[in-house]
């Protein structure tokens, strides 16, 4: 991580007291889990790694720019890999994971995060293909915008017994 996103983390500890944070989930990718290390450090809450919570896997695109994921998979693969459309679910790049794959893993951990701990106030560090992915699954979806999910934004969600298997998206904190 850079000084850039060290600063971000560090902005992020007061929201983390706000919220009285009382259980913390990462990713288990560096940059993720440092964000949580210092975001929470004052909390001083043990930080649970994930696989799960993991950004998408990208195969042959993964480490690549955008102009060399355009030459090497074509000019509308970009297009199609943030598109939502039901039919471009199961696009991925060669030997990565679709979005629908993706979507239905942070489906998983999120809701398993949610029903099975006994925290009412939980921090989940992940990434931004992730957190917008949980948008359309659990809600009516944010539009491809960078800034929505940039780095050290934090979103809210709500799990109620009522609905188990729902996460409820309610806004963009910071």
């Amino acid at each position: 991580m850079n000084e850039a996103g060290r600063e971000q983390a560090l902005k992020l500890r007061p929201v983390m007291h706000r919220l009285q944070i009382e259980s913390v989930y990462s990713s288990s990718l560096l940059r993720a889990y440092e964000t949580a290390e210092i975001a929470t450090q004052d909390l001083k809450l043990s930080i649970q790694k994930d696989d799960r919570l993991r950004e998408t896997h990208l195969g042959e695109a993964e480490s690549l720019t955008h102009d060399e994921i355009l030459q090497k998979f074509g000019p509308d693969s970009l297009i199609k890999w943030r598109s939502y459309e039901e039919r471009l679910l199961d696009y991925s790049f060669t030997k990565g994971e679709s979005k629908r794959q993706m979507m239905y893993r942070a489906r998983t951990v999120f809701l398993d995060i949610a029903q099975n701990s006994n925290r009412n106030n939980i921090a989940v560090f992940s990434h931004g293909m992730v957190m917008r992915a949980l948008t359309h699954i659990f809600g009516d979806g944010v539009s491809w915008d960078m800034h929505a999910f940039a780095n050290g934004s934090v979103h809210h969600y709500v799990w109620s017994d009522e609905n188990p298997d729902i996460l409820i998206y309610k806004s963009k904190i910071v």
